[in-house]
């Protein structure tokens, strides 16, 4: 099973960036990786929880994220643009993690929405 690296904050989890060795991987399997829609709509109705879809396709790839937010979204839910907030990188790459205040930026204007 793969646990990620960034626990949603809808299950108490704060974005941290982490080493894979200081990690401690024992304090991220108390959350489901996949959740029931039955389960989804629990979390919502209790208020404490926003569904943020970050979906994002290869750039040679038919498929279109935003598009495809527009068109099936789960109802309330917010769509981030990883190219928005990605982090440039000297060496060109792509998708870098953004500083914390950058992400923390983006997150904030989808709030405000």
């Amino acid at each position: 099973m793969i646990r990620s690296a960034f626990r949603p904050a809808a299950f108490g989890g704060v974005p941290r960036a982490h080493s894979m060795q200081s990690m401690s991987m024992s304090i991220y399997s108390k959350a489901p990786l996949l959740v029931t829609p039955n389960a989804l709509q629990d979390l919502r109705s209790s208020g404490d929880v926003n569904i943020l879809d970050a979906s994002w396709f290869m750039p040679n790839s038919p498929r279109n994220a935003s598009q495809e937010f527009l068109e099936k979204r789960i109802p309330g839910s917010r769509y981030l643009d990883l190219d928005e907030v990605a982090a440039p990188n000297e060496l060109g790459l792509k998708h870098m993690m953004p500083s914390a205040q950058t992400f923390s930026n983006a997150l904030g204007k989808l709030i405000e929405k």
